[in-house]
């Protein structure tokens, strides 16, 4: 498990804003990050594991004090979405699946390790770690030219 670090005042408020309804931006925002750069604040303040460490827990207690679990979420979601269906909503329909979707994880993208190698490119990589400084920067000179 990552090293969790205490919270700043901002990130602490951070958390308390976004957990209001979920909107990064408008929770760095209302936590005194810059307006202009509240989107990438969110993304780094969302990235960090201490906020996402303090964000899980508080919603843990959330769940417990409301005894909801994910399975009851996830079954009024579907029950709204057939709700919509019935009342020929499908705007309503996509918004209900695309919430049942992120919290299966089907949105998350997936990880694919690629191994590129080139014929000969071990080799020269090994004779470059054998060389002195001056005969890399020679190497590089003679490249430029």
């Amino acid at each position: 498990m990552p090293k969790v670090d205490p919270l700043s005042t901002k990130q602490a408020k951070f958390v308390d804003e976004y957990l209001v309804d979920g909107n990064g931006s408008r929770a760095a925002a209302a936590a005194g990050y810059g307006v202009s750069g509240r989107s990438v604040a969110a993304v780094r303040l969302l990235a960090n594991a201490s906020v996402r460490a303090a964000i899980a827990a508080r919603q843990g207690v959330d769940s417990k004090r409301l005894d909801i679990e994910r399975q009851d979420v996830i079954q009024g979601l579907l029950a709204a979405v057939a709700q919509a269906k019935e009342d020929r909503n499908p705007a309503a329909m996509i918004s209900g699946w695309s919430q049942i979707g992120r919290m299966l994880g089907y949105f998350a993208p997936e990880r694919r390790e690629v191994e590129v190698t080139t014929p000969g490119v071990k080799d020269r990589l090994a004779r470059m770690e054998e060389m002195s400084d001056a005969e890399l920067v020679a190497m590089i000179e003679a490249g430029r030219s």
